[in-house]
């Protein structure tokens, strides 16, 4: 396995771009320069479509313009803990103790569903 720091150091590094639109048809960003058309990666099944505001780490992957993720906080969450959420409001929560949290109602782990 190679090390990050022993591959060679490309011409173009990341950048941290805010989403200055986003449509059923794509989004754009503005950094250095606006970029429309990047590609956005995620663990599969995942999908993914930045809202207008959301600030974005890009980098160049073999010539394209590459979306590795979103700028998250992580507050409220303790270690271990997995939050999915929408614009919307709607989030999923996976606790540390082995609960899930469906827009604040909880299902233990026992299958107990525990309403708000």
């Amino acid at each position: 396995m190679r090390i990050v720091r022993d591959l060679p150091q490309q011409g173009e590094s990341a950048v941290i771009a805010q989403v200055s639109y986003s449509d059923e048809n794509g989004f754009g960003v503005v950094g250095d320069s606006e970029i429309t058309g990047a590609l956005v990666f995620a663990p599969r099944g995942i999908a993914y479509r930045p809202c207008a505001g959301d600030h974005l780490l890009l980098m160049p992957v073999a010539g394209a313009d590459t979306c590795l993720g979103a700028l998250t906080s992580a507050a409220g969450l303790s270690p271990g803990e997995l939050q999915l959420s929408s614009s919307g409001g709607a989030t999923i929560r996976l606790c540390q103790n082995g609960d899930i949290k469906l827009n604040g109602v909880t299902i233990t782990k026992e299958g107990k569903i525990i309403p708000l």
